[in-house]
């Protein structure tokens, strides 16, 4: 008999798609200790199962989701998870990891991975719970965004918000724009080289996975409580603890790598607007933590000033608001904002979005691209209302939203 490393289920669910067989895997259960960590394991499945020449939109490509040994623990953020495949933008291996809690529900449920393979007929949802797991017609949900899905999702399963975490692609991924994303849990993103298009070539629209009795097995639970204690003192000492990854922001500026204008420049005067100590007094904000998370960094947000003034949404990272505010000219918060949001349920990559948009301006300023290349938009520098525009084109490939994608 195979024996189990502590603190891990041993327990990988093996889902083909294309015949809907559902069976567990073990096969590495005696090397775990080799291969600690989603990313570690997802990888040791990839090279062993997926040939060289075999491309990212490939049935037999693989696609890992996985937890570790630390998921589901005191340590702080442990509901981590990461993904492993073979990427749509460089058709080469790919991890990408997102926080929120679908690592630690992962693990409670009784595995450690899901490794899926093949391709559907028709577009289906991936249902664990207690152990077990279960395809489900997904046919009602295919061009809803990320946030729609995981509440319909939530709705026909029967759970509140914090019983199950769900994990999607949006219109960008059943599209096969290749930078789409993973998003799940309302704004976390497992973002790069493209994940959302290898699923959506495999026609699986979301995993959702049901929080379970399962607790990880620690040989030292005091110790561990003790390490947690002496990370959370560490972090309460930084700017990220109460203002999280915006805190940065005038520090890129100051120091010259703040992305401004597509990087035609480094100076951003309104910098200081985009720091959490600049915008939070002045609209609604709600705590939206990670797993077992202290930290005042992730908040539902509800713009009380400007243009979009009512708007609720998550607040952003330091990425997005690069992104979205200087990387294309933006100085509006609200409005930056609103395209983060905007990129999460689309299920796109808010980097690879901010370097098309930026190209995008910068060719319109110096008449590379016109209105009637670009569908009639004006794609002046920071021009909210346009980039939304070009952003639900490029997910939906209409018109030259279909080059971009």
């Amino acid at each position: 008999m195979k024996q189990r490393v502590p603190s891990l289920n041993g327990r990988t669910l093996r889902v083909e798609l294309g015949s809907g067989r559902l069976a567990d895997d073990d096969t590495y259960m005696e090397e775990m200790r080799s291969y600690l960590g989603g990313t570690a394991l997802g990888l040791r499945y990839l090279y062993d199962e997926v040939g060289p020449n075999v491309k990212w939109s490939d049935p037999e490509n693989r696609f890992f989701l996985g937890a570790g040994p630390l998921n589901g623990t005191a340590i702080g953020g442990s509901g981590t998870i990461s993904a492993v495949t073979v990427g749509a933008l460089s058709n080469g291996p790919v991890s990408s990891q997102a926080n929120g809690y679908m690592g630690a529900y992962l693990k409670s449920a009784g595995f450690d991975g899901l490794l899926l393979q093949g391709a559907g007929d028709g577009w289906r949802y991936l249902y664990i719970h207690d152990g077990r797991a279960e395809l489900r017609d997904a046919s009602h949900i295919v061009g809803k965004d990320t946030w729609e899905t995981e509440e319909l999702i939530k709705q026909e399963l029967g759970y509140s918000a914090r019983q199950v975490s769900v994990f999607s692609i949006g219109p960008a991924g059943e599209n096969l724009v290749r930078f789409a994303a993973l998003v799940g849990d309302r704004g976390h993103v497992a973002a790069h080289n493209g994940l959302g298009a290898v699923l959506g070539s495999k026609r699986l629209k979301a995993v959702a996975v049901a929080r379970g009795q399962a607790r990880p097995e620690v040989k030292d639970p005091r110790r561990l409580r003790e390490i947690s204690e002496e990370l959370w003192k560490r972090c309460e000492k930084t700017g990220f603890y109460t203002w999280g990854t915006s805190w940065v922001y005038s520090s890129a500026e100051a120091a010259g790598w703040l992305p401004v204008r597509n990087y035609t420049t480094s100076v951003f005067p309104e910098h200081a607007r985009f720091m959490g100590d600049g915008y939070r007094s002045r609209h609604q904000m709600t705590r939206h933590p990670c797993y077992a998370c202290r930290t005042h960094h992730c908040h539902m947000m509800r713009l009380a000033e400007g243009p979009y003034a009512g708007y609720e949404g998550e607040e952003p990272e330091y990425e997005q608001w690069a992104a979205f505010g200087s990387g294309i000219g933006n100085t509006d918060v609200g409005g930056a904002m609103v395209l983060s949001n905007e990129v999460d349920r689309l299920g796109m990559d808010c980097n690879e979005m901010e370097w098309v948009l930026g190209w995008v301006m910068e060719c319109y300023e110096k008449e590379l691209l016109s209105r009637d290349d670009l569908d009639g938009l004006q794609m002046d520098w920071g021009n909210v209302e346009a980039a939304r525009q070009l952003m639900r084109n490029i997910a939906n490939r209409r018109g030259f939203g279909d080059v971009l994608a």
